[in-house]
């Protein structure tokens, strides 16, 4: 996850789909972008979640999907030296789930520590789940 300048918070890797690009793609060149990860060493499983919302990009209604998907990577991939694209990030770390249940941090998506808990007890949603 990524601490913002503008705002503080902590959000997943992410950005926008590029032209002719599918969701996997994009999320392994998300990942090698923000964090300096080879998409060799990351194993890309299932959709777990899904997030939609609108808001304004340059005075325009616009309206974000965002998708979350199960990944493993090694620790020792992550290296932020050779990320392209920082995008203001000022932070990365890896969290515990009691980490994340219990910060007053904000962190996005909402819901993220019950996904990340259900999955570390072995139960991946059959369907995306819905996060807010």
């Amino acid at each position: 996850m990524v601490d913002q300048v503008e705002r503080r918070f902590w959000a997943t890797p992410g950005g926008s789909l590029e032209s002719g690009e599918n969701d996997t793609a994009a999320t392994l060149r998300e990942l090698q972008e923000e964090f300096g990860i080879d998409e060799q060493a990351v194993v890309l499983g299932v959709q777990l979640a899904e997030r939609s919302m609108g808001h304004l990009v340059g005075g325009h209604q616009v309206r974000q999907v965002e998708k979350c998907f199960l990944g493993r990577v090694d620790a020792a991939a992550v290296d932020p030296a050779w990320a392209t694209q920082s995008d203001n990030i000022r932070e990365s770390r890896w969290w515990t789930v009691p980490d994340l249940r219990r910060t007053k941090e904000t962190v996005y998506p909402e819901g993220l520590a019950g996904l990340v808990a259900r999955v570390r007890d072995g139960r991946i949603p059959l369907h995306p789940v819905v996060l807010g």
